[in-house]
């Protein structure tokens, strides 16, 4: 034919997420929050009309959970319907969120859509101007977890111009998710297809460009864990060459700033600090919610903060924000990382401090799952308390050992033995 082709990819699109834990924030804020995700997806609908993709690859995790609520699925039925009067196909791969085998009262989908609807891998023709010009492949999770090496199963067949492959899962070496339908790039490389639509990962990376290996992120961010522009890739090749292109579409974005403060002799500064910090953000122009991360050292900070004086100012500042024009930053929480005076390699050796520091270093995920364990299990605290991956578990560990070092040192034990 020799026109080429143009194609969507996008992954993660968690419709309706809830945002449970943000139950604290304004109504009107919330539902700005909750419909970040159904209007980044009219987004996705509009770049692939504006484009004239040839279709559109959504890799897993269309829905946020298996039951799928029905506003997200008739949303979800009302843009590929969109898609379908201007001839765009959809190929829908369904996640370790929304499996198959939670789903209850489906709503149907218009005939431009082709749905892998097992564990098995197959192939779906994509037709244009009656040639059979791609196979698509893919599969969808069966279950919350699917831990085969899925990538194997993948095969070419027949002879299309192109073989675009759909994979939702991890690169094995990968930790920050949990590690499903495990790869390697090797695999991927020696299967022989044109392209990898990758989805599972909510951070956007090019993995590879000959052939391109592509996580797009998901396209809408949904805590300080996903921060910055969140969207879709528009891949185009034609005489040979494969081009990718990023498309933002998110409707808000999480970002966080660290804002260096050696001294404050009074609380009522937080107000010029606090508004200082958002500045730092508003060129962008987009809509932010924001973590400010205050670094400065000296025990009013933890007065301030114990207080809730801190939070009385975030509060105060916040109530300036017109929550109705694009380009608002909303202070989402202001966190304390207090400047050392000393030195840990300094620290280390046969004594309290020394030993302190080597266990704190040594704990693994399973080590501070047992210290934690008493708080999941006390019937009242265990709902306050969230569950922690290695990352966020990292942080804790090292704030506990900032602040226990700290006190030893304040006390004046320096930790050696001086006799």
């Amino acid at each position: 034919m020799g026109n080429g082709i143009t194609f969507v990819h996008s992954a993660d699109l968690h419709m309706d997420s809830l945002f449970k834990t943000k139950g604290h924030l304004p109504e009107e804020l919330l539902e700005r929050l909750r419909a970040g995700t159904f209007e980044a997806f009219d987004r996705l609908i509009q770049v692939c009309i504006n484009e004239q993709a040839d279709f559109l690859l959504i890799a897993g995790d269309v829905y946020h959970e298996e039951l799928r609520s029905l506003k997200a699925q008739v949303h979800v039925r009302r843009g590929f319907e969109k898609l379908q009067k201007h001839d765009i196909q959809v190929y829908v791969s369904f996640g370790n969120h929304d499996f198959t085998g939670g789903a209850e009262h489906a709503v149907s989908f218009p005939e431009n859509v082709h749905v892998f609807q097992s564990e098995e891998v197959q192939a779906f023709p994509f037709y244009k101007e009656g040639e059979r010009l791609a196979h698509i492949y893919g599969f969808s999770y069966e279950t919350r977890a699917v831990k085969d090496h899925k990538a194997r199963e993948f095969q070419k067949t027949g002879h299309p111009l192109y073989h675009i492959a759909m994979l939702h899962g991890s690169l094995e070496t990968k930790t920050d998710h949990d590690v499903y339908a495990p790869f390697t790039l090797e695999e991927l490389k020696n299967k022989g297809m044109d392209y990898w639509a990758l989805g599972h990962i909510h951070k956007r990376e090019v993995l590879s460009s000959d052939p391109l290996i592509i996580y797009p992120g998901n396209i809408q961010g949904r805590s300080q864990k996903e921060q910055g522009s969140k969207g879709c890739y528009v891949i185009e090749e034609k005489e040979g060459e494969w081009k990718s292109r990023f498309q933002p579409l998110h409707s808000f974005v999480y970002e966080s700033v660290s804002y260096p403060v050696p001294s404050l002799e009074h609380p009522n500064d937080l107000e010029r600090v606090l508004e200082d910090a958002k500045r730092q953000i508003t060129e962008s122009g987009a809509s932010v919610m924001l973590s400010v991360t205050l670094e400065g050292s000296g025990s009013q900070w933890k007065r301030w903060w114990s207080s809730g004086v801190m939070d009385e100012w975030k509060d105060i500042v916040n109530e300036n924000e017109d929550l109705t024009q694009e380009g608002w930053v909303w202070i989402e929480d202001v966190r304390l990382s207090e400047v050392v005076s000393w030195n840990e390699e300094d620290l280390h050796g046969p004594h309290f401090t020394g030993e302190f520091l080597k266990k704190i270093n040594e704990a693994d995920h399973e080590s501070v799952d047992t210290w934690l364990a008493p708080l999941y299990g006390h019937r009242k605290m265990s709902r306050f308390v969230p569950a922690l991956d290695e990352e966020e578990q990292a942080e804790v560990l090292e704030k506990a050992k900032t602040e226990a070092v700290n006190q030893l040192m304040g006390s004046g034990d320096d930790g050696f033995d001086h006799s």
